[in-house]
Order: structure tokens, then sequence, then C-alpha cells
């Protein structure tokens, strides 16, 4: 070997040896490598022609499992649970490896963190040697003491590309280079001698990715075969939004899903991390089953049935939803793996052909993973692992794409590897085992083979060194990314960091950092843009100083329409137009459901009842842990109408006295809870159970001191009552959670509530929103004197509505009172006339129902706060419809 060149990153390596000499039919590929690829090489040749016992390299996770290990031991077991050992372990890692490239010794420093690294570090070091291994950064020092003792047979010449500047490592390489007679060249060629360079102001992040799309779509244009990069410090935060408007852009034909893996003309340094990959992350889900002794949250076995990549995910995609659906219905917030096959089994008696392929992999999984030993070693595993995914046929019955195909495989070397750990991890319990292969997949960076050189690179700053263009674009250059902000390793001495000029040592080795980038990047192309963003939500940001100076582009380059806007405009008269603001009108014999509800959809939004109630659109349940506010406000319900049908009026709620009264409300508690849990098929923990019922003590107690100050004797007739009304042929089935009966034999209609939002003012407007009462004393029964919610709160208990008279509950105003500001007393006189209203403003709702009014039309968006079909009422669509119509007036 005559020539090696040395490159400062693996991409330009591989761009060095890819590179063709022109008018060339035949060449020789060139020796290009990273320093730390060649001194591997080295250190492999030393072991094989015997040249030195070198101690075995620590691939990066390994090192880090044995920081945990040392650090772990050198906490006691007190301290060890306020510590977080993995994040201090990676910290350590740094620090090692900044010690050996820069030459910084921890030991003596004053700091409490930097005398206790010194300590892990002797600690660490002496197991290494122990274990015959070493950090990779030794190996590369003692590969390079090797070179200087006269080692090895090296090339004439060497050359260094792409480095902004040198460590003590890579100049100690060079000095011994050429202590051996190799010619060593440290002066980079620039691609072009001078460019011109301009700077944008883009409006925010989103902005400046659409002008950086837009200049790409237009010198492509311009030219096809242009070399184009697009250089950003922070590539991670626009990477998802700009490779979807380069998409958008380059390949407008390229939506379809099955053209998601096509070439594209653009690629992205910065691959995904393996264990973010949808068929890897199924395969760690089901691993993290584990072998379904443990309890789950409800929503991880809730996404695996909806999710593909395990047995028949497409075959049976519709019996697994309804077994999702029963899940999400018929179990609690924890459950477990068997629970749910023993759901399934249920369901199966009714149903066969629900998902018998997937409930039999389950099945086979829970065997094979129970089948292994509590602990074992990561290798054996392994082994473990491999067997359960088969067992549940990951990944499933689909053909995989390459992309997947890969994935898969870079998946598969990381369960082959997974033994080597064996003497670090010790054995394991399968949790554990789990946690570190994901821990594994984390760091395995994922880059999918691509073929060819795309017309445009976007890079990172450091991936970009030594590359050349025709155009080049800098994004994200505001003063908070660039220079980028110092971060020093808080393990080492601070001052000996700043005396090296250790990488992110301070804000001075940072902007020494930036400005050699930055210079070099001046040179990467012909023409060189740079841009920022204006601002981050109301966040006001700034331009990088180092902008200072170059001169201001005009505007921003503009991203053309979409594909589907495109489409839209230029459809025209093609376009069917359909009115979906009626629905057909209810049939002869058509039963429609809902009961009050329908009215009450109806009146906030005609769209909102056809889809739920005509329709029966219906959004699924959502597990939570505990009891959610529509479970405890049943409880509330539950232990009124126990108390109130034994204590029957107001003069037993009187006769009980104190201690009756909470024998009485102890008791309707514990009623209800046992009825709400055998209507639920569940047991609630005991402690739970012990603090819910408190919980209803206190606040019955609460609430009955109100109802003892009612003025009027009252009898309570009937508790949870169903009543049957036809409104236009409508029949509406509704409960009515209490009535009570006055001396006289009027009635007071009273819903419980338990929330502290309610609303009776909606009873005097044209549509009422809260129709139930309304309904029971319009069309029901006509002895009724009031109608009122109950508010019962632990702060606040109330009634709230509207009576007959005043004085008939405390808080409630009569009609015609001076108080009384919901009915107007100029259009509701007496009570007979808020009658008449109430069943004239019902009756004509439910005629919009029979008619088939289905429009998406409401007066308050925030009505809609419990509408179950929202998304089918395309909210944001009817919102930017509006905005246009705005606009255009405006104009």
């Amino acid at each position: 070997m005559s020539s090696l060149l040395l490159c400062a990153t693996t991409r330009l390596a591989q761009t060095r040896r890819s590179q063709r000499p022109a008018d060339a039919a035949v060449w020789l590929t060139p020796q290009a490598l990273t320093v730390g690829q060649w001194l591997a090489q080295l250190a492999d040749e030393a072991l094989l022609c015997g040249i030195a016992e070198l101690p075995l390299a620590l691939d990066p996770f390994a090192e880090r499992l044995l920081w945990e290990a040392v650090i772990a031991a050198g906490l006691d077991d007190a301290a060890a649970p306020l510590f977080d050992i993995q994040g201090m372990a990676a910290s350590a890692v740094e620090a090692q490896a900044l010690a050996r490239i820069w030459q910084i010794d921890p030991a003596g420093a004053q700091s409490d963190e930097a005398r206790l690294f010194a300590g892990w570090q002797a600690e660490f070091l002496k197991r290494c040697r122990a274990g015959g291994w070493i950090d990779l950064a030794g190996l590369q020092l003692q590969v390079i003491g090797l070179i200087e003792a006269g080692h090895f047979a090296l090339p004439a010449s060497v050359a260094f590309a792409g480095f902004d500047r040198y460590t003590p490592l890579e100049k100690r390489l060079m000095a011994a280079l050429a202590a051996r007679g190799c010619a060593v060249e440290n002066a980079p060629k620039n691609p072009v001698d001078r460019s011109e360079q301009q700077v944008f102001a883009a409006a925010d992040s989103s902005a400046e990715c659409a002008a950086v799309a837009a200049w790409a779509g237009e010198q492509l244009a311009a030219n096809p075969a242009a070399r184009l990069g697009i250089v950003a410090p922070d590539l991670a935060s626009v990477r998802d939004r700009l490779e979807f408007m380069l998409d958008d852009l380059l390949h407008p034909a390229l939506i379809r899903p099955e053209a998601a893996e096509t070439p594209r003309r653009f690629n992205f340094s910065l691959g995904r991390a393996l264990a973010d990959l949808p068929l890897i992350r199924t395969g760690l889900d089901l691993l993290a089953l584990g072998s379904g002794r443990a309890k789950l949250e409800q929503s991880r076995l809730s996404a695996l049935l909806l999710g593909g990549g395990w047995s028949a995910a497409e075959m049976e995609a519709d019996g697994r939803a309804r077994l999702d659906a029963a899940l999400r219905r018929d179990l609690p917030y924890f459950t477990t793996l068997p629970a749910l096959l023993r759901l399934a089994e249920r369901l199966a008696e009714q149903e066969p052909a629900l998902c018998p392929r997937s409930t039999a992999a389950l099945q086979a999984f829970v065997e094979a993973a129970g089948n292994a030993p509590r602990r074992q070693l990561a290798g054996q595993w392994a082994l473990t692992f491999r067997q359960a995914l088969q067992a549940v046929d990951w990944p499933g019955e689909r053909e995989l794409s390459s992309h997947e195909f890969q994935a898969r495989r870079a998946f598969g070397e990381v369960l082959d590897g997974f033994g080597r750990f064996d003497a670090l991890l010790g054995p394991l319990t399968q949790s554990e085992a789990v946690r570190r292969l994901s821990q594994l997949c984390r760091q395995r960076i994922f880059q999918p083979e691509t073929r060819g050189q795309p017309a445009i690179q976007v890079l990172g700053v450091l991936e970009s060194a030594g590359l050349g263009f025709d155009a080049l674009w800098v994004m994200g250059m505001n003063d908070d990314l660039w220079p980028p902000p110092p971060r020093p390793n808080p393990l080492l001495p601070v001052e000996a960091l700043r005396a090296a000029g250790a990488a992110h040592a301070s804000a001075e080795v940072e902007l020494d950092f930036a400005t050699r980038v930055q210079a070099r990047l001046a040179l990467a192309a012909p023409v060189v843009n740079y841009s920022w963003a204006r601002a981050d939500g109301n966040r006001v940001r700034r331009p990088s100083p180092l902008l200072a100076g170059l001169p201001e582009g005009d505007a921003c380059p503009q991203l053309p329409p979409s594909l589907a806007r495109q489409q839209a405009a230029t459809a025209g008269a093609d376009l069917e137009q359909l009115a979906d603001h009626a629905a057909p009108p209810v049939g002869e014999g058509e039963k429609v459901a809902g009961g009050s509800w329908l009215l009450r959809a109806q009146a906030i939004c005609p769209a909102w009842a056809y889809y739920q109630f005509r329709l029966g659109g219906a959004a699924l349940d959502e597990a939570v842990e505990g009891l959610d506010p529509a479970a405890r406000g049943t409880l509330v319900h539950e232990a009124l109408e126990a108390f109130w049908s034994e204590v029957r009026s107001s003069d037993a709620l009187a006769a009980l006295g104190e201690s009756g009264q909470r024998a009485a409300v102890a008791a309707a508690v514990q009623q209800a809870l046992t009825h709400f849990e055998l209507e639920r098929r569940l047991t609630l923990p005991a402690r739970f159970r012990e603090l819910e019922a408190a919980r209803l003590e206190k606040l019955l107690a609460v609430w009955l001191a109100l109802e003892a100050k009612r003025g009027v004797a009252f009898e309570v007739i009937a508790c949870e009552e169903e009543a049957i009304v036809e409104i236009e042929e409508i029949r509406v089935k509704m409960i009515v959670d209490r009535i009570d009966r006055l001396a006289d034999g009027r009635q007071i209609i009273i819903d419980y509530k338990t929330g502290a939002a309610i609303d009776f003012k909606n009873w005097a407007a044209a549509r009422i929103t809260e129709p139930q009462l309304p309904i029971y004393a319009a069309l029901v029964n006509e002895d009724v004197a009031a109608v009122v919610f109950a508010k019962v709160l632990p702060d606040k208990p109330a009634f709230a509505g509207v009576a007959d008279a005043k004085d008939i509950l405390p808080g409630v105003q009569g009609i015609g009172d001076e108080k009384q500001k919901v009915f107007d007393p100029a259009e509701f006189p007496d009570w007979i006339a808020v009658i008449t209203h109430w069943r004239e403003a019902l009756h004509a709702v439910a005629r919009e129902v029979k008619a088939g009014r289905a429009g998406v039309v409401f007066a308050d968006e925030k009505a809609l706060q419990y509408c179950e079909v929202l998304p089918l009422l395309r909210l944001p669509e009817r919102r930017r419809l509006l905005a246009a119509a705005r606009h255009a007036v405006e104009a």
C-alpha cells in the first residue's frame, strides 16, 4: 500500500472510495479509512502476526455496562436509588474517552465529581486488566505506541482529509508516522477557492424547511445532474419535516404506501435507532410481555392487537379489532396476557372465527416464554427470545419489504451478539434481559442500503466534512445553535478541559470549532446559502453572530402548491359536489336509538346526532387506572339511590339523627360498591375500596346537610325512574335520577351531577342542549313544580334549576321572581309558558331528526367536548373553508 487516506468521517471515507477517476474504465479503489478503522486493522494485524498481545477492545455498550457495574459497586445500598447510574455511566464513558484523547488526568482535582470519577476510573482499569479488556481510545493509543516502536509495514504517504481540528491523539499519530518516514499531508484541499454567499431569514422552522425544499427543487429543475448539499447543526429536530417537504416536492407520485421504499433523490445522513423501527418495536413489545405472569397496562396489549408484525395481522385484522374493543370494555387497566386469552375464549364461543390464529400464536408465545428459567445469561435469553418470537409468528404473514428485511437482519445480528455480554451482565431476569436488549437496539443506528449517489445529501455539520457540492444550503443558523453551546463533561475538571481545548469544553472552544467549520462550509460549493428562523412559537430568535457581514438574500424561495392543492385547483367542474348536510329522513318503522342524548346531540350539532345515533358511530372505551370520572359519578348515583330507597322522606332524614345518618350512609355506600363490582365484574383492591368508601361517605354527608335545610317537606317517590315517551314518532327512553313529591302533590325532578360545569341556561333557548329534565316535565309528568340539577360536590353543593315558585328548593328561583335571570318575564310570564316552550322546542328538534337534518352546525365548539364522533365532523376542514371565505370577502 503506497498511499493511505485517513478521513474525519465514515461518510467521507465511503465517498472517496466510491469516486471514479475521470475517463477511467478500470481503476484501483483508493485506500480511504477513518483513523479508528485503520488503527483497528493494525490491532488485528498485531494479534494475528504476534506483534503484541493486545487486550480486547470493549464496544460502546460493553464499556457502558462495565462502568455501570463500577459505579453501582461504589455506592452503598441507601444511596444507589438516588443516582441515575445509567446516565452517570454514559458520562463516565465520555470522560474516559476525553481523558485518553486529550491527555487529561482527573487525579488531584478539587471538585467532588472529579475525585469520584478518579476512584471509578482506577476500579474500571483494574477490572479491565483482570478481564483482558480495554476501552477503544486506550487500544488506539497502544497501537500508536507500536507504530512508534517500529512495528507494522506502513504506507509511503498518509493524507488526513476532512479534519476541522486535530486532537492530541491524532497529532501523536501524525508524529509517529512522520518519524517512521511516511509523508504526512495534513492540509485539506477545499472544493472551491471562493463562493457566493447570502443569508435568508425565515419566519419559523417550518418556513425555513419549506424554503430549503423549494431551493433544492429549483436547483434540480435547472440542472438535473447537480450535486446539492443541505447541512443543519440540529438535523434531528428538522429531519421529519424536511423529509416530508422534499418528498412532496420531488416525488409527489410516490405518495402511495407501496412506494415508501422507492429510491429518492435525497438521502439523510442521520439514521434511526433500530428500536424505533415499527417491525423491531413490535418484536421488542412482544418480548416485553414476558411469560404473562406480570400485570401490564391494557394499552400495551391493545397496541399489539391493532398493530401488525405478528401472526395473521391482515387476515384477522377485524377480529383482532373486536377483541380489542372487548378488552377495553371488560378488562381492567392493569391486566395480564392470560386474562386476554381467557376473554378471547369466551368471545370465541359466540364467534368462533374471531381471530383463532392470533390467539393460538399468543398462547404459544406464553408457553415458550414461560418455560424459560427465571434467571439466565444473556446468550441463553437470546435463544429463548428467538423461540418466543417464532412461536408468535413474528414478523407475521406479510412479505417483508427490502428495508424491513434489512432491519430484521440487523435485529438478528443484535440477538446473535447478545451473548458476548454474559460476563458483564451475569444472570438476568426476563424483564431485565428485554430492557438490555432494547438498549442495544436503541444504540444500533439503522440506515437502509441505498444504491448510487442521490442528488441531495442532507447532513449534520460533522458529516459534511471534506465533501464538495455544486450548491450548498446551511440551515438552522440561529445563535442558540451556532456556535453550539458548551457542555463540559461534569466528571472531569473544567479547568483541565479548557486548558486542553477539549471538545465542548467552553464557549471559546465551541466558537473556534464553529468558525473553522463555517470557513470549511464556505468553500464547499460555488454557491452557499445560510438561513435562520425568526421565531419558534412565541419565542423570538436571533441569527448566529457568525453570519454578521454576509449579504442578505431576497425573499426565501417558496414551495409550489402540493399535489393535493394542485388537483383541487385544476379539477374545477370535474368535482362532484355532494350535500352532506342532509341525511335520509327517518323511515317508516325505523328505530332511532339514543333517547334524550339523541335530542341533546341534535340540538348541539345535527351531524353529531346523525353519525352517532343513526349510523351507530361510537368512540372506543379508554381504560384508566382506578376509577374514571364516569365510574365515580355512577357510584355517587348508586349510593344516593340506596340511601333514599331506605330513607324515603325529609321527616325520616331528620329522625335519623347524626349517628343514624352515618350508619345509613355507610350502609348505602357499601351497597353501591358491591353492586358496582358485580355489574362491572371486577374486584376493587381492599385499600382502594376503603378509600373510595370514605370519599363517598364524606360526599354524601355534605350533600345530606344541604337536603336537611330544605324548607319544604318532601317524600322521595322514585329513584332511577324509567320513562318512555314518543316525540314526533321518535321513541325516547330516559332515566330520571330522583322524583320528590311535596305535601300538595306537586313533584320535583332531580338529576344528580358530580361535575363542576352545569348549564341550565339553555332551557330558555330555542335549542335545548340539556333536554332530559325538560322532556320529563313537558311530555311525561303534568304535576312538575321544579326541575333541578343536584350539584353533589364536596366544596359547593347546591341545587341549580328553575321552579314554579320560589322557596321550593334552596337557591332555586321561581318563574317571575326578580332574582331569576334565565327566563325573561316578558317571554315567560308563568310556569305554563316555560312548559309550553319546552314542548315546542323539543318537538322542533325531534322534527329535525325525523327530516334528516345532519349539517355540521353549532353555536359553540366547546359544546362538542363529549362528542364521540368528533373526527367525522371534520372541524379543521370547516375552519379552513370559513377562513378562505372570510379572506375572499375581505379581498
